[in-house]
Formats: structure tokens, C-alpha cells, sequence
């Protein structure tokens, strides 16, 4: 009887395990990676789109990854919005099926086609495009990646395997922030002329 609650108990832990796997959409800027970026205003900024599965999940690593797709809805939440000036699918996906954007809407679809020669992409994280971000003015963009197209498995391995259940499961979403600040030189020129004010200030009170 405690031989087979011991398997048990192993069976529901393994299941669990299991249950807990996952693949997940990441955002970087080329030097820290998260949620929630920053920059200056005035610059041109590069976001990289990734996918990774964590323990016990070894689909993209013992595969190739031959297909994937993502669609991004993008809105300023204050300020002013960012532009995105472009947008490219990772080389690693030959045929680009859909790389395209608007002023509220991007787009990432591509296809792997030498998968059997090259060997690429393959791995627990792999690249999926890049695109530039302008932020003209100070403000703070939301950008929300889901599935591109629900009524396809998108993010597909060699082996056959549909990796969209496990992405975008119950309708799951990612997100991220990136918020535009004053430059460091116009921060200067406010925190000057604060001080010449409180120094005439000053100066008409005595």
C-alpha cells in the first residue's frame, strides 16, 4: 500500500512538473531585458523578440523551430507614442512571411525552409526579429504581442510539434513598456534655470 502511494504521489509531482512548463515571448533592448524600458528622448532605440521554454520543456531545443508568428498591438498609455521606422524577421527564418507595421500595429511571421541543412533555429531561446523604436517625445509606449493568427498553430517545430497551445494558452498576451525621458542636457538647462529663478528671487527679497 505505501509502494503504491509512493508512486503515486511521484506520478502527480511529475504530472505537475509538466503542468508547470512553459514558453514564453521576451523583450530586450539590446542591454537588459524585462518589461519596462527607458530611454531618451530623440533616440532610436532596438527591441529584440525572443521565445523561451524553461525546464522540464525541450521541444525547441530537440527541434527546429520552422515557423512562428506574433502580432503586436502598440498604444501610448501617456505622452507621446514611440514610431516604430522598422521592423525585420531574424535571418535564421528565411521567408519572412510578414514583417510589416503601422502607426498601431506590428507584425512578426517568418518561416524556416532549410531547417534540415542549416540547423538553425534551434535551442532554448531563440531570436525572432528586431525593430526600431523612434521616441520623439517624452511618453510611454505599450506594446501587446499575442498570437498572429488563431486560427493557425503558428510557432511550429520539425518534429511537428504546435507550440501555440502553450504560448498563448486561455488567450495569454505579453507585454511590455518603453517610456521616453528628457535628455540628460535638457535636464541640465531645467535644474539652471531653477536655480537662476531662486537666485532673483533671492535677490528681491533683499
Amino acid at each position: 500500500m505505501k509502494t503504491q502511494l509512493i508512486v503515486l504521489l511521484t506520478g502527480l509531482f511529475l504530472f505537475s512538473a509538466n503542468a508547470g512548463a512553459d514558453i514564453v515571448v521576451t523583450f530586450s533592448d539590446g542591454s537588459t531585458s524585462g518589461t519596462e524600458f527607458f530611454a531618451n528622448t530623440g533616440e532610436t532605440v532596438t527591441m529584440f523578440v525572443s521565445v523561451e521554454e524553461t525546464s522540464p520543456n525541450t521541444e525547441m531545443t530537440d527541434n527546429f523551430l520552422i515557423g512562428f508568428g506574433l502580432k503586436a498591438d502598440y498604444a501610448a498609455v501617456s505622452g507621446t507614442a514611440a514610431t516604430v521606422t522598422s521592423n525585420s524577421v531574424d535571418t535564421a527564418f528565411d521567408t519572412t512571411t510578414d514583417a510589416s507595421f503601422t502607426s498601431t500595429q506590428l507584425n512578426l511571421a517568418g518561416i524556416d525552409i532549410d531547417f534540415a541543412s542549416d540547423g538553425y533555429p534551434q535551442g532554448p531561446t531563440i531570436l525572432l526579429g528586431k525593430f526600431d523604436l523612434l521616441l520623439s517625445s517624452v511618453g510611454t509606449t505599450q506594446f501587446d504581442f499575442g498570437d498572429y493568427d488563431p486560427s493557425l498553430d503558428d510557432f511550429v517545430t520539425s518534429a511537428s510539434e504546435k507550440l501555440d497551445g502553450i504560448i498563448f494558452s486561455n488567450g495569454r498576451t505579453f507585454e511590455f513598456s518603453i517610456t521616453a525621458v528628457p535628455e540628460p542636457s535638457a535636464i541640465s538647462l531645467l535644474a539652471a534655470f531653477g536655480l537662476v529663478t531662486i537666485a532673483r528671487r533671492r535677490k528681491k527679497l533683499a
